[in-house]
């Protein structure tokens, strides 16, 4: 072998053996996906707020890359496969577009049970804790925010519960369909939320169930008039997940950081954002002479109650030694307790 070729192979090798550490010491790099408007509270405010956090705590070992508004999957529907398949590591995930995949979490959509979302999100993570969750046995739940409380919001004056018979209502899923159907309406499924607006607007529905907060992130304002702001209709699932595989792959300075701020921290943050978010649209709706703040009376509040008396039944008994719905007053009283 000449000296020129067995000095090129030494630099081959000598450049490899300085490139090693250089690789070992770049960061792991995570997707985190959201189909929803870059503006919402949770992709303004909350993500943003976690990534920072993580990646601090990791000392260079961890980045997070955020990609709101659909950028990696436009589909709400389609979030949790992303994660399934690898394409984004943690997505925003609704939980009600795979019905019967995590029925745990349906529970929550039960009317009158919730005061918030930070009430109802604290207590769900508390029983994922303890779990009493399924679906999620390929899957590392990073936090969750139980989105609510939902109100009937329509195109029509609704001044009574009489006045929802017959109403076509976008309901998210199988217990909204419930909820709707036991208030005498029609509910009408397979509309994901950024299509409601359009939907009322061309009288495909008279209104939909809807937190306050995304009335006007999803342009729902523009199309229902009416709000009827005393009757919570039950919360819905927003959720985090990441695939088990990715998160136990993690480097352990990456992983110590990931679980000081996954869970209970992130869903709070979560939570509050979204809660101070229902305030800002109540006034903002309130504050707007082309909408109305409705009601109902004490009556029809009562005769409500009454329509949804039985919808708690599939959970309000014992299964495997384990009541969920007993689970999660319990828990949701912890959380007012503030225990």
């Amino acid at each position: 072998m000449t000296t020129i070729k067995r000095l090129t192979m030494a630099a081959v090798v000598l450049g490899a053996a300085f490139a090693q550490p250089a690789l070992a010491d770049s960061p792991v790099v995570l997707k985190f996906a959201s189909a929803f408007p870059p503006g919402t509270k949770t992709n303004a405010l909350s993500i943003p707020a976690f990534i920072e956090a993580v990646e601090e705590a990791s000392e260079g070992t961890l980045k997070i890359e955020h990609y709101p508004g659909g950028t990696l999957g436009a589909s709400p529907t389609t979030q949790l496969k992303l994660v399934e398949d690898g394409v984004v590591d943690i997505a925003e995930v609704v939980a009600s577009y795979t019905p019967g995949r995590f029925p745990e979490l349906e529970m929550f959509e039960l009317p009158f049970v919730f005061e918030s979302t930070r009430e109802a999100s604290l207590t769900a993570y508390a029983l994922y804790e303890k779990g009493l969750f399924s679906g999620f046995d390929d899957l590392e739940l990073v936090g969750i925010a139980e989105v609510g409380p939902y109100y009937l919001h329509s195109k029509s004056e609704v001044a009574s519960v009489d006045d929802i018979s017959g109403l076509k209502l976008r309901a998210g899923g199988p217990v909204q369909g419930a909820v709707v159907s036991a208030m005498g309406g029609v509910p009408v499924g397979g509309m994901p939320a950024t299509q409601i607006a359009e939907n009322i607007s061309r009288n495909v529905v008279d209104g939909t169930l809807m937190d306050i907060g995304n009335m006007f992130n999803f342009r729902i304002a523009d199309a229902a008039e009416y709000h009827v702001v005393n009757a919570p209709l039950g919360n819905v699932a927003v959720m985090f997940p990441m695939r088990k595989e990715t998160y136990e792959s993690l480097p352990p300075k990456a992983k110590a950081a990931f679980d000081k701020y996954r869970g209970m921290w992130f869903s709070e943050v979560l939570a509050e954002n979204l809660d101070a978010q229902n305030q800002e649209s109540l006034e903002r709706l309130e504050a707007d002479p082309e909408h109305t703040m409705v009601e109902f009376s004490d009556a029809d509040i009562a005769t409500l109650k009454d329509a949804f008396s039985g919808l708690k039944e599939r959970w309000d008994s014992e299964t495997d030694g384990v009541n969920l719905y007993q689970e999660m007053l319990a828990a949701r009283d912890a959380v007012r307790a503030g225990e």
